[in-house]
């Protein structure tokens, strides 16, 4: 007995084809069949025709029921049976009917054994939708469709296998707290999996007319409590009596892209909007503007995790096919809250396709991308996918998910958690109340690279009041800024995301203070269940006033400086040029391995490297002083590796500050 995916409930939203070779016949030429048919039979294949111009398929179904049972050899009634079948989603039905024109005549409209393979592919019955291709080829009037046909064996013979090689899936519905008996679908969560955010489709109150839509789309957050999603609440100043949807919310939870439709401000029908999340509260949304919007169909924004790309859907001139996916650089926002944009680029041929590629998401890695497509060889009408981008910025051949993550059915809107373990979809299964949103754990072979996070908050060390300080993070391995974002009141908290395997420079800055430095080596073993939580006390500036350059490296026993200071090297230069009023003494600091002699005299050269390296930036000596501490002012315990390493350390001290 051959194996099935199962089926899904899902709209599917496919013409059959015969409008392309039959249904101009059957709805416009009359009588079509091999005798003469009852008067009544033809009135009533007439008014089917009709209804069916109409979109009444019902109606159509109603009227040639009667004609299939009084003319049971008429193959034109049957045939427009099987199109009015596929219209309302009866899939068993239509190929039930395709079956019976070709029992009556399997000779006159060739084409319906493409048909009948197209309708048993979507039934994820493989082998007979091959069988059925096959035939069409051999009654050699396939020219115009040949190549089209050989794709679709292969793509039988591909579907076969996924099904025979069936991959770890076991889903878990998330619950009351998120899933009612309305639809809920697009998950999207924060980096620290604390808030899930998605769309869920709601009947509309007080209709002003018939035409008026029955449904509107909202967007509600639940947060991870306890060990327990809450009770989800809608976000009330996003949300409009218009529809939103296909949202994606940044990393921090401060930033969320979404799709809206014909709006006063809109460029085309379907445009990508952003709210930002200040003082609590999520501002009124605003278009993201040229050259993201354009007089096509964007939607399906994917925001990645260090806010530099937005990656989303369009139609817009310069494709591959139907819709495919795109990429823009975010460059920053203008002072009036507009976003800064850089040209969007198409994915290319490795991602895009002549058909549909549709709701990408972008992991937390930055290199992951996942998506929705309808021609990558799949089991039905759209399948899942991943792609990960190389080190030259073009991507591996996508790589489907399988079975029974993918189905006959439509699957996307899929997203993956931090951790890259867990991902989150919604699907219509048995035992859920509609379209739910449900969690499963991820194979290994289509696991993204697992990243961390950095979360704190930044205060005035002297008063604690919270503060607007930068946050920046820098990749030490190539000195390329890896994210910027700011402390938001009114806590003056943070969160950023920290990929694992590397090691980074992380600094805060504020005018009128001190910047703080720290340095992350994170190794594969760091868990995203122990992120990295600071309180970060800024220091004002006032004389005396130190601070620790956690990113200035020597090698041992030298007092060269290592490529990777040249971070640390231009944040203190900069805080030099920023404040021209400030003096400072450069400190060089050793542990307490070796004579005394020794480590004063490396601390002193160590302290006078940086001492040189401002001076040839054009810092005036006026301002600089430098000297060796040795390992006569430790801060930690010399009788320990971490201990030494914390003694081994560069520092400078305000020594004059006029306002």
């Amino acid at each position: 007995m051959t194996k099935k995916p199962l089926a899904y409930p899902t709209t599917m939203n496919r013409r059959s084809g015969l409008l392309n070779f039959l249904l101009l016949i059957l709805l416009f030429v009359l009588p079509l069949g091999g005798h003469s048919q009852s008067k009544k039979a033809l009135k009533y294949f007439d008014e089917a025709k009709s209804l069916y111009r109409n979109s009444d398929f019902q109606q159509v179904l109603e009227r040639l029921k009667y004609v299939v049972r009084q003319e049971p050899n008429w193959i034109e009634p049957v045939l427009l049976q099987a199109d009015a079948y596929g219209e309302t989603d009866s899939l068993d039905a239509r190929v039930n009917a395709l079956e019976k024109a070709l029992d009556i005549d399997d000779e006159k409209y060739p084409r319906v054994f493409f048909l009948l393979g197209n309708a048993r592919y979507q039934q994820g019955e493989y082998c007979l939708a091959s069988r059925a291709y096959q035939r069409f080829l051999d009654t050699g009037r396939a020219a115009r469709l040949e190549s089209e046909v050989h794709r679709k064996i292969a793509a039988c013979d591909y579907a076969a296998q996924l099904v025979a090689q069936e991959v770890p899936f076991a889903a878990v519905n998330l619950g009351d707290s998120v899933n009612t008996p309305m639809n809920e679908y697009w998950p999207s969560l924060t980096i620290d999996g604390k808030k899930l955010v998605f769309t869920r489709l709601l009947p509309v109150e007080n209709r002003t007319s018939p035409l008026s839509p029955r449904f509107q789309e909202d967007f509600y957050q639940s947060d991870w409590q306890e060990g327990a999603w809450r009770k989800a609440h809608p976000l009330a100043t996003v949300n409009t009596a218009d529809n939103e949807g296909a949202q994606s919310i940044s990393a921090d939870g401060r930033l969320l892209f979404f799709t809206a439709c014909h709006r006063p401000d809109s460029y085309g029908g379907c445009d990508l909007y952003f709210s930002r999340l200040q003082n609590g509260q999520w501002t009124a949304p605003q278009n993201a503007g040229s050259p993201v919007n354009t007089g096509a169909w964007e939607s399906q924004p994917s925001i990645s995790a260090n806010g530099e790309y937005l990656y989303f859907v369009s139609t817009r001139e310069g494709g591959k096919g139907g819709r495919d996916i795109w990429r823009c650089r975010l460059e920053g926002f203008r002072a009036d809250g507009r976003p800064i944009w850089d040209e969007p680029e198409n994915l290319g041929d490795s991602i895009n396709t002549v058909g549909n590629e549709v709701s990408p998401f972008i992991h937390s890695d930055g290199k992951s991308l996942y998506f929705a497509s309808d021609t990558w060889p799949g089991l039905g009408d759209k399948d899942l996918f991943v792609a990960k981008m190389k080190t030259d910025a073009s991507w591996t051949s996508p790589q489907n998910l399988g079975y029974p993550i993918n189905t006959v059915n439509e699957e996307k809107g899929l997203v993956v958690d931090a951790s890259g373990t867990y991902a989150y979809y919604s699907s219509n299964r048995e035992k859920s109340k509609g379209l739910d949103i449900y969690r499963f754990k991820l194979y290994e072979a289509i696991q993204p690279d697992a990243v961390s996070y950095v979360a704190g908050v930044v205060y005035d060390k002297s008063s604690g009041m919270p503060l607007s300080a930068r946050v920046e993070l820098i990749d030490l391995g190539n000195n390329s800024l890896i994210t910027k974002t700011e402390a938001s009141p009114p806590k003056g908290d943070f969160m950023i995301c920290l990929p694992l395997g590397e090691e980074y420079a992380f600094n805060v800055t504020m005018p009128g203070y001190l910047f703080y430095s720290a340095n992350f080596a994170l190794k594969e073993v760091h868990k995203l269940e122990n992120p990295v939580e600071l309180e970060i006390g800024l220091e004002p500036i006032t004389p005396g006033g130190k601070t620790v350059l956690r990113n200035i490296f020597f090698k041992t026993d030298s007092y060269a400086l290592e490529s990777q200071s040249q971070v640390e090297l231009k944040k203190l230069l900069e805080f030099m040029r920023q404040n021209p009023n400030v003096s400072v003494e450069i400190g060089g600091h050793t542990d307490g391995v070796g004579t005394a002699a020794y480590n004063q005299l490396l601390s002193e050269n160590r302290a006078k490297a940086v001492y040189d390296y401002l001076i040839g930036a054009g810092i005036s000596a006026s301002r600089l002083a430098y000297k060796g501490y040795g390992f006569t002012v430790p801060v930690a315990d010399n009788t320990t590796d971490e201990g030494r390493a914390l003694n081994r350390r560069t520092e400078f001290k305000v020594l004059e500050y006029t306002r």
